[in-house]
């Protein structure tokens, strides 16, 4: 495959050449499969975008929803007024006739009689339907009806409505007026009497006049709410069209993907070639194969050729044999030049096909075989070495296989043997040379009680005087190898040589004694080793389950428990009244309870905390005398109660880069202790100061003491020293101690017990003054200036032998 520039200068000789062979020049406006409206390559392949988004779908079935229904509801408050306004004109003329009419009476000097005057108007029908008349007196008593109502007469008109001041504004205003009648609405309207007797009242329900337009409005609603569900049932059913298109789309790139990296972890490259066209298409993992930047057009002949390596051919002489028809398929290999310049070899297996319209393509895979030439060049200078090895050892070597031919023999065994090269060529048969090779005078089959199966081992004493000791082995392929080593100088030092070895072979049992006794015991203690990395890791998942079940716990803990103090807090304090005075006992028992159960759970959540490795703490410039002083005001009334004289000596200011937090707790911990196990008008001493580069504080209490025995268990969890009596004075969960070395051994500090059964304890605390990190990094800086605040934050990780 030589590529011939002069030929095909840019793949312009090509392509006129196969055109001559088809028949002439194509179409010149038909346009490639790959080529755009345009007939440019494009850069990139792209879905055909949609002349609406799914997005816009649904935004605008939503707005014309909202649309219609701002017009249904316009239309429906126009009517509304429309109806309104009727019946108030209607009202309002009724009450200008009734007006007209008793003026009329009143000036032909006719007496008014309401209940003519009543059945006059029934009769002439001058009412709407469901409009009610009422004729009072001057004090609003009601003396005829519109419908006729005998159960009304001689009540109150003002009874009917909601607020009187509403009907005396109708009377005066003489309009109509809309108020509340008979538990609902209504519009009213009001007349004078002759020589004003009275009033003439007359009421139009709002239940009635609405009715019609009520029943369109029902009707409306029910329509626009059939079409609204319409339109979202094809909503709905458009975006699970949508959804079933996006899976779709999402199967079809996930099997696309699946494809391009089968291909780019085998190292294997698709590609089409367009022999008329003289275009090649090439998949991802071909462009990953030659190193380079990955398009989705194609790419031309003139492009692809130079690539060719020039001793491997050209695509000229392929597009040639394809276009006469010669092959029918392609299986090849060949180089081609990497982005980088290197040279990899190629292994091209392509078939030929033809399209609708007559056009020829080759279509196949390319595969990047470099690295099996490399394996091949590898073996092939492998099996040299080891011919080369197998001709230079100094003993006789002889090779054969499964068939028992010979595969390879050094010139040793053929000098040994006395053979010729043609006797021992490889594929002789290995009975042919056994009857020309020189036989031994004598042989001894040596018995090996460790010799494998297919292994045996004979002495031969040849023709010469030499003595070899020829080893037979079966291969796992099923051949056999025959080696010959040289022991003429043994066998004539054996007799020699007969008691160094009997002392030889009892030396060599005694070691193997040795050696078998050493590997027991490096078999012991291997198993010892792996039972204790078990029952270690056992007991580490048991430490972590007990971590995580305490936090858990502690949190359920202090929920129903906050509850009871809070309930037991309200009660002690008679908040809602008073209780007997038993049962007040019995509330400062369960809130003093419930407060040392929350401590206690306060102290085991802590506790979980440092040994999870969760505890965060904030380094800043703290006043370590505050915080002493601030730790003696806070157990000063416990002391104060006991009678303990509590003796402070600390310096007025001794700053130090800590967590105050932590800080606090740690210094109220040990001085809570002192006074919890201090006697009755005992003393507990405070003994600040500053020693080097760090604060030295010294607690002090005339106790009972703590035997030493019971000090090395002392900064365990759970652990509490003492006898019967001094525990059930003192109660505690035994966290103190060990939560306060924790949080100093995060500090970077030391605790210290020291103490004597009848003499008292004497806890010192050391922390120093500059933290950790603020003296590794920047010595000179490690002490804040006033005023300023340095914080450092680093999140502890501390062991659970250094809890």
């Amino acid at each position: 495959m030589r590529a011939d520039a002069s030929s095909a200068p840019n793949g312009e000789g090509v392509l006129a050449w196969l055109r001559s062979l088809r028949g002439g020049r194509r179409d010149a406006e038909r346009r490639s499969p790959w080529r755009g409206d345009d007939g440019n390559e494009p850069t990139e392949w792209r879905a055909p975008r949609f002349l609406v988004s799914r997005k816009v779908v649904p935004t605008l079935v939503l707005l014309f929803l909202l649309t219609l229904a701002a017009a249904r509801l316009s239309i429906t408050l126009g009517d509304r007024y429309i109806h309104v306004d009727g019946a108030n004109h209607s009202l309002s003329t009724i009450t200008e006739l009734l007006s007209t009419n008793l003026k009329l009476m009143a000036a032909n000097g006719a007496p008014f009689d309401p209940a003519s005057f009543v059945n006059g108007l029934s009769d002439r029908k001058v009412l709407p339907a469901n409009v009610l008349l009422f004729v009072t007196d001057r004090d609003g008593m009601i003396l005829a009806s519109i419908p006729e109502d005998a159960s009304r007469i001689g009540t109150s008109v003002y009874n009917l409505v909601s607020d009187p001041r509403e009907l005396l504004a109708v009377e005066e205003a003489r309009r109509i007026h809309d108020i509340g009648f008979m538990g609902d609405r209504a519009i009213a309207a009001s007349a004078a009497l002759p020589s004003d007797e009275g009033r003439i009242n007359v009421f139009w329900p709002e239940k009635d006049f609405l009715a019609g337009w009520r029943q369109k409005t029902a009707i409306s609603v029910s329509l626009f709410v059939l079409t609204g569900t319409i339109l979202l049932l094809v909503l709905n059913a458009y975006f699970r069209q949508s959804r079933r298109a996006e899976n779709f789309s999402g199967l079809f790139a996930e099997a696309h993907q699946r494809v391009d990296m089968a291909l780019s972890r085998g190292k294997c490259g698709l590609w089409d070639w367009d022999i008329g066209r003289g275009q090649m298409y090439w998949s991802r993992s071909m462009y990953e194969i030659l190193g380079m930047e990955p398009t989705d057009g194609v790419i031309p002949f003139s492009e692809i050729a130079p690539l060719m390596h020039p001793d491997d051919g050209g695509l000229f002489h392929v597009a040639r044999s394809v276009a006469e028809g010669r092959i029918d398929h392609l299986d090849q290999m060949f180089r081609m030049r990497r982005a980088d310049g290197e040279y990899v070899w190629i292994r091209g297996r392509a078939n030929v096909t033809h399209g609708a319209d007559g056009d020829i393509h080759l279509i196949g895979i390319a595969v990047d075989v470099s690295e099996q030439r490399e394996l091949a060049r590898r073996t092939d200078e492998a099996n040299h070495r080891l011919k080369n090895t197998i001709e230079n050892i100094s003993e006789t070597f002889l090779l054969c296989d499964s068939e028992g031919k010979v595969v390879i023999c050094n010139s040793i065994y053929r000098k040994t043997f006395g053979l010729d090269e043609e006797d021992v060529a490889p594929g002789t048969p290995i009975d042919k040379v056994l009857r020309k090779a020189r036989r031994p005078i004598r042989a001894i089959t040596l018995d090996s009680g460790d010799a494998g199966p297919g292994e045996s081992a004979e002495e031969a004493q040849m023709p010469d005087g030499r003595w070899l000791l020829i080893s037979a082995r079966r291969m796992v392929d099923g051949g056999t190898v025959w080696v010959g080593t040289d022991i003429t100088q043994i066998k004539h030092h054996k007799t020699l040589t007969m008691d160094s070895k009997q002392k030889l072979l009892a030396t060599i049992a005694k070691l193997e004694a040795a050696t078998e006794d050493a590997e027991r015991k490096a078999h012991q203690l291997s198993e010892l080793n792996v039972s204790y990395m078990a029952e270690k890791e056992r007991a580490e998942s048991a430490s972590r389950a007990k971590t995580a079940f305490l936090a858990n716990m502690s949190h359920e803990l202090r929920t129903p428990l906050n509850a009871i103090l809070g309930f037991s807090d309200i009660i002690r304090q008679r908040t809602f009244g008073e209780v007997g005075e038993r049962y007040g006992e019995y509330v400062d028992d369960i809130y003093m309870s419930g407060s040392h159960l929350l401590r206690m759970i306060d102290d085991v959540l802590e506790m979980a905390t440092i040994e999870s490795g969760r505890l965060e703490l904030m380094s800043e410039e703290v006043e370590f005398s505050d915080i002493v002083r601030e730790s003696a005001a806070m157990v000063e009334p416990l002391a104060r109660k006991k009678g303990i004289a509590l003796t402070i000596e600390a310096p007025e200011t001794l700053a130090l880069i800590s967590d105050r937090r932590a800080t606090s707790q740690v210094v109220l911990n040990l001085l809570s202790n002192a006074v919890k196990f201090a006697p009755e008008a005992g003393e507990v001493r405070l003994r600040l100061r500053k020693v080097g580069d760090t604060a030295c504080l010294s607690i002090l209490d005339n106790g009972p003491g703590i035997p030493k025995s019971a000090l090395a268990t002392l900064g365990m969890p759970f652990a509490q020293v003492g006898s019967e009596l001094v525990r059930a004075k003192c109660h505690g969960t035994g966290l103190g101690i060990p939560i306060a070395k924790a949080l100093v051994a995060l500090h970077g500090g030391r605790l210290r017990i020291l103490s004597q059964l009848g003499s008292g304890t004497l806890v010192s605390l050391r922390l120093p003054v500059e933290s950790l990190a603020a003296s590794t990094q920047k010595p000179q800086n490690a002490i804040a200036q006033p005023g300023k605040k340095t914080t450092r934050r680093r999140t502890a990780r501390i062991s659970r032998a250094a809890a």
